[in-house]
């Protein structure tokens, strides 16, 4: 977990001056990482792990509304490894993305929806497919073309009793 943290940072410093405008271009990409908090049901079995992802945006900060694709990936560790192993969730977001005006463009809002795979590490329980709901708000950093941003992800009857998954991660990303 070290090494794409420190590898995010030095990208972030070795890239040229003009980076930043590349956020405020039409189409960008990247890579983001962090932490992973698991809520509700999830919490119960499982401690705070880690996320990690790649995005495609079509927007920049500096117009009214962006649209995202986030593939993403979460693993939560074990509270007690004779019940439940490591949970994962797997999934895709197509999100939106708009700035709240009188920040500096600096802060905005996401939301969207996607499709989730969990495999929740219990025992004798299958990996389970459905669809979920997310939201959160972002920060641009001033400088590079970094951000971070924490996201509030409701994954639909993921667990055998049909409650949900829910997870905040809270991620550090760059564009390019």
């Amino acid at each position: 977990m070290k090494f794409p943290a420190a590898a995010l940072l030095v990208v972030s410093v070795v890239l040229p001056s003009r980076a930043r405008a590349q956020v405020d271009d039409h189409f960008s990409w990247g890579f983001m990482g962090g932490a992973a908090v698991p809520a509700k049901d999830l919490a119960k079995d499982h401690n705070t792990g880690f996320n990690a992802g790649i995005t495609v945006a079509i927007g920049g900060i500096g117009q009214l509304i962006g649209f995202r694709i986030d593939g993403l990936y979460n693993k939560f560790g074990s509270k007690n490894e004779a019940t439940a192993g490591d949970a994962k969730i797997v999934g895709g977001t197509a999100n939106l993305v708009m700035p709240i005006y009188g920040t500096g463009k600096h802060v905005y809002l996401t939301g969207g929806a996607g499709g989730y795979t969990l495999n929740s590490g219990v025992k004798g329980i299958k990996a389970v497919n459905d669809w979920g709901l997310n939201g959160g708000v972002g920060f641009w950093l001033p400088t590079g073309n970094l951000f971070v941003e924490a996201r509030y992800h409701h994954f639909y009857r993921a667990f055998s009793n049909k409650q949900p998954a829910v997870f905040v991660p809270i991620t550090l990303g760059i564009l390019f």
